[in-house]
């Protein structure tokens, strides 16, 4: 098994938090009883498409996953839509580590860009930073979870 160190060395596993990210939210919308498709694709905005099969009410989910515990890069032109969602996973700096469970965040689209900041050095590129988002209890886990199909988004100001 790798550890954090090696991995940080192996372009491939470094790519590849996205995709456990993915099939990690997937996994968890799975157990709640939701439908979960997954997309693939190297350029999308679209990751999950998930289905309630009790209110028969479908929306989208962008994936974003990190290693560690710094900034989400997000899009430049993110997709803001009532039905599209963004879903940040955390490993913390555990992502070998099978035991350590990642943190999860899920944001309705329209608030990715009321929470985003320019990335270190790079005034264009636009990121959430996990030491923000992590204050955000109704974004965090089961709370955050549902949100994906609550008809009145009421969000605590930040």
């Amino acid at each position: 098994m790798l550890t954090d160190k090696e991995t940080d060395v192996h372009p491939k596993i470094r790519q590849s938090s996205n995709l456990a990210a993915e099939y990690y939210v997937a996994s968890i919308l799975f157990r709640l009883g939701y439908v979960v498709t997954v997309t693939f694709g190297n350029t999308k905005e679209i990751d999950l498409i998930v289905y309630d099969p009790q209110t028969h009410d479908t929306v989208t989910v962008d994936v974003k996953g990190l290693k560690n515990t710094t900034n989400w890069v997000m899009p430049k032109n993110p997709c803001q839509r009532p039905d599209h969602f963004y879903i940040l996973v955390t490993f913390k700096n555990k992502i070998s580590d099978l035991d350590s469970v990642p943190e999860v965040y899920t944001l309705p689209s329209e608030e990715v860009t009321r929470l985003w900041v320019p990335w270190v050095r790079r005034e264009d590129v636009r990121a959430i930073r996990w030491s923000d988002l992590r204050k955000r209890s109704d974004f965090k886990g089961m709370e955050g979870i549902k949100l994906l199909f609550q008809k009145q988004k009421t969000l605590k100001p930040t």
